[in-house]
């Protein structure tokens, strides 16, 4: 069985729509500057958080997704999206970092330093700054001067980063508004690691063990 691109585009924008839908529920009209971008800070955050869930799921090797949609497509798919992820988790950060200012009446700095003495938010802030820097090795310019094994290496970093998120996102209230949606938040988060550790780990290590792959020499191709 393969997963179509139409439909595996349609189920992604689904649920982007059904995160929206979550934090739509939750939004209390007001025309307070701070709750018009606390409203931003909460929406950015959600659509963060499901965003890197997305772009692990497409990246984690699941034969009737990749078979359907190619390997190719996918990668193109998660560096159009890893971008929007990272802008997403700038505007979250900012905006959560103006609310704060606004209702306490401290700059910025201060904001920063008081919102980082919450573990949760000093976890998000370490995973939003390993996920900016695999964006910048991942941007052409540096991208040219890294090694191949060098780029997978930092690649990793993403997983915790993930990690990191989710710690913050099981913290916040949207998530965490009703025990259905916490679970099931936290559902969604298990699903997607164990298709990465079952078809990006075990099944690859399992195959080569069973034919007895090994490297037999590596001949360099280009500089």
């Amino acid at each position: 069985m393969k997963t179509a691109p139409e439909r595996l585009r349609a189920g992604l924008a689904a649920g982007a729509a059904a995160v929206t839908l979550l934090w739509a529920v939750q939004v209390h009209p007001s025309a307070r500057p701070d709750e018009l971008i606390g409203a931003g800070a909460h929406l950015t955050g959600l659509l963060a958080g499901y965003g890197i869930l997305a772009m692990l799921f497409l990246m984690a090797r699941v034969p009737a997704v990749e078979h359907g949609v190619g390997a190719d497509r996918l990668a193109r798919w998660h560096a159009f999206g890893g971008r929007w992820v990272l802008v997403l988790c700038g505007a979250h950060a900012l905006f959560a970092l103006v609310v704060y200012a606004l209702r306490t009446g401290t700059d910025l700095l201060d904001a920063t330093g008081a919102l980082l003495r919450y573990p949760a938010v000093a976890a998000a802030f370490a995973g939003a700054a390993l996920l900016a820097g695999v964006g910048l090795c991942s941007a052409r310019a540096v991208r040219r001067r890294v090694s191949q094994e060098a780029w997978r290496g930092i690649h990793l970093f993403t997983y915790l980063a993930a990690a990191l998120g989710f710690v913050h996102q099981l913290a916040g209230p949207d998530v965490a508004v009703t025990a259905f949606t916490a679970w099931f938040w936290a559902l969604l988060h298990t699903v997607v690691g164990v298709l990465l550790v079952w078809y990006r780990g075990i099944v690859p290590a399992r195959q080569a063990l069973r034919h007895g792959l090994r490297v037999a020499t590596v001949e360099p191709e280009g500089p």
